[in-house]
Parts: C-alpha cells; sequence; structure tokens
C-alpha cells in the first residue's frame, strides 16, 4: 500500500488528485494532526466535497485528523467529513460514525 499524501489546501489536494488521475491510483489522503482544531469542520467538509466534484473518477480517501478532541470529531462528521482519525481511539465516536455513514480510523502512516 502507497504511503499516505499530506494534503494542507486545496491547492496540495488538487495536486494529489491530478497525479492519482494521471497513474490510476486510489491515494490515502491525511491532513495535518490535529487538523480539524485548526481548520475547521466545515472547511475540511467542504476539501473533500471539492474533492469529490472536481475529481469524481478518482477513488480517494480523505483522513481528516481531530487528535484527541471528541468535539472536533463530532463536528467533522456533522459537517459531512467520511473518514476521521482520533488519538487514542474513541469507542463512542466510533459508533457515532458508523451510525452516519462514516468512519473513524487510525491515522495513516
Amino acid at each position: 500500500m502507497p504511503p499516505p499524501i499530506l494534503v494542507r489546501d486545496w491547492r496540495t489536494t488538487e495536486a494529489a488528485l491530478r497525479a492519482a488521475r494521471a497513474d490510476g491510483s486510489s491515494p490515502t489522503l491525511v491532513t495535518p494532526e490535529d487538523a480539524a482544531a485548526f481548520y475547521g469542520a466545515g472547511y475540511l467538509a467542504a476539501l473533500q466535497e471539492r474533492a469529490r466534484q472536481e475529481f469524481p473518477d478518482v477513488a480517494f480517501t480523505l483522513v481528516v485528523d481531530c487528535g484527541d478532541a471528541a468535539g472536533y470529531a463530532l463536528a467533522c462528521l456533522r459537517a459531512g467529513v467520511k473518514t476521521i482519525s482520533m488519538e487514542p481511539m474513541n469507542g463512542k465516536i466510533a459508533e457515532i460514525a458508523r451510525q452516519m455513514g462514516a468512519e473513524l480510523v487510525r491515522r495513516p502512516t
């Protein structure tokens, strides 16, 4: 499995998805640690949505790092983020994510 690609904004996300389109890969994109705290749930959900709209032909996963903050994780889920990570893992958040059609995963390395 190829390593995850760190994305910080639309520019880095777009570059990663253009490269994936060119080589036919299905990348895992990951935000910086604690991204939910400093970018905010709305921005990260919008980043995910724009990527899906502009690259519908690229199967990618965007993992939003929520650090250890359950509140930020819940905000991301409510905003529509489909894959979040937390450290340590949180069983209650994982169950809420499942109920919302999303997923709590370990941060890819």
